[in-house]
């Protein structure tokens, strides 16, 4: 996600600082999500979407093949993560 994040600032010749100002944060949060050290929420993504308006970069991203085969290897430690929990 980091990455994508990173691919939307540059798509819209933001500085992490400038970018950061748009969405309330900081720049070091933006350089902390952008190398994967930290994890954003969905609404981050969404708002980072809309203020680089790279919406469709963002959807290409998720509905990719990749992103599909990620989720779908997320899936069996998801679910037995869960059963532990259960157990």
């Amino acid at each position: 996600v980091g990455e994508l994040i990173r691919k939307c600032r540059k798509k819209a010749k933001l500085s992490q600082e400038a970018f950061a100002e748009l969405m309330h944060t900081t720049q070091s949060t933006i350089s902390r999500i952008e190398q994967n050290i930290i994890a954003c929420e969905v609404n981050f993504l969404a708002r980072t979407a809309a203020i680089t308006n790279s919406q469709d970069t963002v959807v290409a991203a998720l509905f990719s093949a990749d992103a599909a085969m990620q989720f779908l290897q997320t899936v069996p430690m998801f679910i037995g993560g869960i059963f532990n929990w259960i157990m």
